[in-house]
Formats: C-alpha cells, structure tokens, sequence
C-alpha cells in the first residue's frame, strides 16, 4: 500500500508541474529568451503528460483500492483534460484551460 501512496503522489505532483508549467513558466518567459524557447517547445509538452499519465496509470495497476469508481472518474477525467491539452490549439482552444482542469 505504500508503493501506491508514493505513486499517487508522484502522479500528482507531475499533474501540478504541467499546471505551473501554464501558468509561472510564461511569466518567467519573458525575462528569459532561453525560457521562452523552451516554454513552447512541443516535446516538453509530450514528455510531461507521458509521465504524469503514466504515473497515474501504475497506481491503478498497483492498488486495488484505486480501481474503484470514485478514483478512477475523477483520475480518468484529469488524464483526458491533461492529453486532450496537447491536442487543443488544433481545435484553436488555448491549451492552458484543459491542462489546468485536468492537472485539478
């Protein structure tokens, strides 16, 4: 059980990351040409859902107790919003407000 707990952790604590990733790092962007360059580069963005979501995905093969429906909704929906996020500017939405429900 703790290996899960840890793994839950992990997984919430990469789903903040992507939301300061929208919010502080634009900020920090415009003092740093090195920062905004990286800011927006596409592979960022795919490395951090991949993890958050795989973090995500190992606490629902390692805990039983995570597979029930008041975690997995929830977790289900977050990890939409947070890969839904990588797809939305193709759909001309601003990929910060998916990034932020789903990081929520």
């Amino acid at each position: 059980m703790p290996s899960a707990f840890y793994k839950d952790r992990a997984a919430i604590a990469l789903s903040a990351a992507c939301v300061v990733h929208c919010i502080a790092l634009p900020v920090l962007a415009v003092s740093s040409p090195f920062l905004a360059v990286v800011a927006q580069a596409e592979w960022l963005h795919w490395i951090m859902v991949v993890m958050a979501v795989f973090a995500s995905m190992t606490v629902v093969m390692s805990s039983p107790s995570a597979r029930v429906p008041a975690f997995l909704v929830p977790a289900g929906f977050g990890g939409l919003f947070i890969t839904g996020a990588l797809f939305a500017e193709h759909f001309g939405i601003e990929e910060t407000l998916p990034t932020i429900v789903g990081g929520v």
